[in-house]
């Protein structure tokens, strides 16, 4: 098994990369609340970490100076970029030793990518060390004991040949960013839909995303079915799917 988001991703990165390429809209209601978790306005920096294939970008006005932060020279490689791209891209060993400039950021987003990192509380400190004092940190991932944990931590771990481990997020996480000097805001599980026009669709995205190598299309079907559920809506195939997510700022010092 490969154990580390790096090796992980470096080994099945394309095959993820095709499902956002062929169905780019699926995952729209996802990074619409990451962004909303994020407040983002005109001019802000921010970072991306870890960024993947570079998808949040499709999502942001240009208003945004982006940087993204990866560990995977795969998904570096496969990195889905606007023509018109201003966004700086960092390759990065360990997401614990981030090569950034303290206080170089206004805002830092983490979606759907900390429950494979080795160690999560120094990542936090990093991103909390690459923040300016006010700067706002949205976090997002599936939550632990949710349908998308079990979907995750049962199914795919059964059925892809490289297995499925997540470190998922719980409510202890508040005090975990407490400890890397955050304040937290907000954070609540967020239900939501990932969207196809065809239920074919759903399959083939999922199947490509996770990297599914030992299961059916019927099974694969099942295991949508009795983990998250899904439904035929305004013509097209919603996937219920759910992050817990975080708002977390790093204070002012005291007297400022």
């Amino acid at each position: 098994m490969y154990e580390t988001y790096k090796d992980i991703f470096n080994k099945r990165g394309r095959s993820y990369h095709a499902a956002m390429l062929r169905y780019p809209a699926a995952r729209r209601e996802e990074f619409e609340w990451a962004i909303r978790f994020a407040e983002l306005t005109d001019g802000v920096r921010l970072c991306d970490v870890p960024s993947g294939g570079c998808y949040l970008e499709n999502w942001l006005p240009r208003t945004i100076e982006l940087v993204s932060v990866e560990t995977s020279s795969e998904f570096i490689e496969c990195a889905d970029t606007p023509a018109d791209s201003s966004n700086t891209i960092v390759f990065c060993e360990d997401l614990g030793d981030i090569p950034l400039e303290p206080c170089s950021f206004e805002r830092a987003l983490s979606l759907a990518g900390s429950h494979h990192l080795e160690n999560r509380p120094a990542f936090y400190g990093e991103v909390q060390r690459i923040l300016q004092p006010g700067g706002i940190f949205a976090l997002a991932d599936v939550e632990e004991g949710s349908g998308a944990d079990g979907f995750l931590n049962t199914f795919v771990d059964q059925h892809n040949s490289m297995g499925h481990k997540g470190d998922f997020l719980r409510p202890g996480a508040v005090q975990e960013l407490e400890a890397a000097g955050f304040q937290v805001l907000r954070h609540e599980p967020i239900d939501y839909h990932w969207r196809f026009e065809a239920r074919d669709h759903m399959v083939e995205f999922c199947r490509l995303l996770f990297c599914i190598d030992r299961a059916s299309d019927e099974q694969l079907l099942q295991a949508i079915e009795h983990y998250l559920g899904y439904q035929r809506l305004d013509g097209q195939y919603s996937m219920r799917w759910s992050l817990y997510f975080f708002q977390a700022q790093k204070p002012h010092p005291e007297g400022h």
